[in-house]
């Protein structure tokens, strides 16, 4: 799997989501929603002062975005218009993190639970639901600062990176959002941050204190590795037109330096053998 440079000269990139021929993503560390092509141009489409994060897609094709600092939700329209919809901070107890939305329109997002910073001790994050209309409620309690997440294309399950406790956890999902039957996926020998699904079941994972990024297969088990082109492996999704391209976020960073805003990012792409499924 021969890799290639997409775009480089960005800062920090996260929850990279193939939609409208162009893949979206948060360049957390310069407060913006972007977007690049397959040719590598980059656009920024809006800036989120309040710190961009986990990213979805609406079923009528709106982008939704989280914003870490102040616990709310946006919509973004294609020509960058951009909507607060949801004030998730009353539920919020550290900072809201990545997000899915699956067909439904239903958003699942993280809450890491703390707010990161020098003598903060870690505290056991969350899993917070909204849906246009509804309320928004917690649906999973003590997720150790939860990360890169997926719902499958039955729509019958969710995943969540664990970053903290060095894990990949499944949960059953029903109809109207609720999670249960919690299960460890896949126990790691590092600290997840972003994942993707394929058509057979395997996730890839960015693995940023390793360098890498890796496959899982159905059964949690290793069956790929490719080495991050800088030496934070963050964050991966599977588009392009047949969802075989698959897009590798990784920053040249470390976590002194990321805590202090100080990284340079890039993203890079190869082919994978299996296409991508569900969502993102």
């Amino acid at each position: 799997m021969k890799q290639r440079p997409l775009a480089q000269g960005l800062k920090y990139v996260e929850a990279p989501r193939w939609h409208l021929n162009r893949l979206w993503f948060s360049d957390v560390h310069d407060f913006a929603l972007k977007t690049v092509t397959l040719d590598g141009a980059v656009r920024t489409v809006a800036a989120f002062p309040s710190r961009p994060s986990g990213i979805g897609i609406l079923p009528d094709g709106r982008v939704l975005m989280a914003t870490a600092l102040d616990g709310k939700l946006w919509t973004v329209s294609s020509d960058g218009a951009v909507k607060e919809v949801a004030d998730l901070s009353p539920l919020v107890t550290g900072l809201l993190n990545d997000m899915v939305v699956d067909g439904s329109g239903r958003a699942f997002v993280g809450d890491t639970g703390f707010k990161m910073g020098p003598g903060v001790a870690p505290q056991p994050g969350r899993v917070l639901s909204w849906k246009e209309g509804e309320a928004a409620r917690v649906v999973a309690e003590d997720v150790t600062f939860p990360n890169g997440c997926i719902v499958t294309p039955d729509a019958r399950q969710y995943l969540v990176a664990e970053t903290l406790a060095n894990r990949i956890s499944a949960f059953a999902l029903a109809s109207d959002g609720t999670l249960s039957d919690r299960r460890v996926f896949a126990n790691l020998d590092s600290s997840p941050d972003g994942i993707c699904l394929d058509e057979e079941g395997g996730v890839w994972v960015g693995l940023p204190l390793k360098g890498e990024f890796i496959r899982l297969s159905a059964d949690g088990q290793v069956s790929r590795r490719l080495p991050s082109a800088t030496p934070f492996a963050v964050a991966c999704a599977l588009g392009g037109a047949d969802r075989r391209t698959l897009f590798l976020c990784s920053a040249d960073t470390d976590l002194q330096r990321l805590a202090r805003g100080e990284s340079t990012a890039r993203i890079d792409v190869c082919e994978a053998e299996v296409s991508g499924a569900g969502w993102p």
